[in-house]
């Protein structure tokens, strides 16, 4: 019976303890510019981000120099709200002077998604693209349409912030 009693009042402390511990949850991104410093072992920079939610625009300024050899990459990445969706825009030129040019979009209308992006270089060649159309049918069944070219690795890191990589296993 003591047993009982104790179990039962330790679970009724956890309880009451449990909303103490909790946190909020993170506000929004507020409107703005922020500037964040990079200098780690490999390399010194600047990730510069303004945000405006009330005209739905996001962009990010990168640029970066490599230690072992003074090299620079720099980056821009441009987001703007539309109506259905988005579109992106960016530049992108690595250390070796390479540049890439990033134009896409997302769209939703009628149970559809449609989304593209491209990166092409200097010469205005497609390095790599994907385009998506997302279809829900009236039973709730998804069908899904990915048509890609090039490599999809350039597509993935590209308007993530500097440093942003998945985990990895």
């Amino acid at each position: 019976m003591r047993i009982q009693i104790l179990a039962c009042a330790s679970a009724v402390a956890l309880m009451i303890g449990l909303p103490a511990t909790a946190q909020p949850a993170p506000a929004a991104p507020a409107a703005g510019t922020t500037t964040r410093t990079i200098d780690n072992a490999k390399v010194t920079g600047t990730v510069t981000t303004t945000r405006d939610p009330a005209a739905g625009q996001f962009s990010r300024t990168t640029e970066l120099t490599r230690k072992a050899d003074g090299a620079t990459s720099a980056s821009t990445y441009t987001r703007t709200r539309t109506e259905t969706g988005f579109t992106e825009t960016g530049t992108f030129t690595g250390p070796q002077g390479n540049t890439l040019n990033l134009t896409g979009n997302v769209a939703r209308a009628n149970g559809t998604l449609t989304a593209n992006r491209a990166l092409t270089n200097a010469a205005g060649e497609t390095v790599a693209s994907r385009s998506l159309t997302a279809t829900r049918a009236a039973n709730g069944q998804v069908t899904r349409n990915v048509t890609t070219t090039g490599p999809q690795r350039l597509l993935n890191r590209i308007g993530r912030p500097a440093g942003a990589r998945p985990a990895r296993p």
